[in-house]
């Protein structure tokens, strides 16, 4: 009977921690799976509650699982991936997650020779609507990701920092990590920035917001933006860190 007890109750566990993760723990959420995905913690939590349910009715039947010493190790590990929440909740991507998952910038990032810095007038009725991003996350993987769509228009983009010594002292990334599933295939997408002669590169890692006029730069035939003369202030984390 102990030995069911103790089956029915780490499921009982596990079923009150998915579904405290929907509906009170959309911050933690939010950093491991993709909300279109949802929905399969709350499957979760429902089949457990299920296996929950036919465990508990047969605690007075017969049950030959051998010794409980035998059985504890078993049930310690199926509580262990419980413990992993605390740290997780303060835990986060960032640039060295960044340098680790990312192919190398080679330095120096130089523009092409010859080429000269001209006016660029906005054309925001050329830029993605409201209703088809899903908030700015998506606007910021539509931009890292497909550059030449937005040459010579003015974006704004939430992203956190990274200052790479193989750039130029004007230059740095501007990332953030993008998924498919969740926080387990994340890879990490990002432009470069060009700050103000005069302005201090913001700290390692912070979130920030800028704006500027983009550009296309070539390197080794491959193509990144560039957000020339952006305008830096300090930002705070999204509800939704990753883009999709």
């Amino acid at each position: 009977m102990i030995t069911r007890l103790l089956q029915a109750g780490i499921m009982a566990a596990w079923a009150v921690f998915f579904l405290w993760l929907v509906a009170f723990g959309q911050n933690e959420l939010a950093r491991l799976l993709h909300p279109r995905l949802w929905w399969l913690v709350l499957c979760g939590a429902f089949i457990l509650a299920l296996f929950f349910v036919v465990v508990a009715s047969r605690l007075t039947e017969p049950h030959s699982a051998g010794p409980l010493r035998w059985q504890w190790p078993s049930f310690v590990i199926l509580l262990v991936p419980l413990l992993y929440f605390v740290p997780m909740k303060t835990a986060r991507f960032d640039s060295q997650t960044f340098l680790s998952r990312s192919t190398s910038i080679e330095a120096p990032f130089e523009p092409p020779v010859g080429e000269q810095d001209s006016e660029i007038v906005p054309d925001d009725a050329a830029l993605p609507s409201q209703e088809e991003a899903e908030e700015d996350d998506a606007s910021f993987g539509r931009i890292a990701l497909n550059p030449q769509q937005y040459d010579g228009k003015t974006v704004e983009v939430a992203c956190q920092t990274l200052n790479d010594q193989r750039l130029p002292d004007n230059l740095f990334i501007c990332y953030r990590f993008r998924i498919t599933c969740c926080a387990a295939d994340a890879q990490p997408v990002f432009l470069l920035v060009e700050k103000g002669a005069a302005a201090a590169a913001p700290a390692n890692d912070s979130w920030v917001k800028v704006k500027g006029p983009l550009s296309i730069r070539q390197m080794e035939g491959m193509r990144f933006g560039l957000i020339k003369e952006a305008t830096v202030t300090p930002g705070k984390e999204p509800i939704f860190p990753f883009v999709f």
